[in-house]
């Protein structure tokens, strides 16, 4: 079955003492919805979305997940917050066998290493930037 996965980096942040606490800045939003509708443009509409549970995370997913199309709930993960590639990969293999494309959004520099290894991304993920690649899994646990 041909999966895609999408990783998406959260929106630019504003500064805040508690990092975790982070909030999207106007630009961050708007780079957000952004690429949810270059996502959905390119009709790579996610049928499953997981993030990690900071609001800088979890607002960018909101705001891409919608523009893409995507009308269902989010999963927020708290251990997707400054995840390494390896955590990221292991919220993917957890998808449900149903989900024909996901959209998982986190954090560098996990998320630009996955990138890198899985999607063959050359360089870091700039905030709001993503990656894709498709590939033909029976089930997430073959990543």
């Amino acid at each position: 079955m041909q999966r895609r996965i999408t990783l998406l980096r959260h929106g630019h942040a504003d500064e805040h003492a508690d990092d975790f606490a982070r909030t999207l800045s106007v630009a961050g939003r708007a780079a957000a919805v952004r690429a949810g509708e270059a996502l959905g443009r390119a009709g790579w509409r996610p049928s499953y979305v997981v993030s990690s549970a900071a609001p800088r995370a979890l607002a960018t997913a909101e705001l891409a997940a919608k523009a893409s199309g995507f009308s269902g709930g989010i999963v927020a993960e708290r251990g997707l917050y400054l995840a390494s590639d390896t955590q990221c990969l292991a919220a993917l293999r957890q998808a449900p066998a149903g989900a024909a494309s996901v959209l998982l959004v986190a954090h560098n520099p996990g998320l630009t290493k996955l990138a890198h290894d899985l999607c063959g991304h050359p360089s870091d993920l700039s905030p709001a930037e993503y990656a894709s690649i498709e590939l033909d899994l029976d089930a997430w646990s073959e990543l």
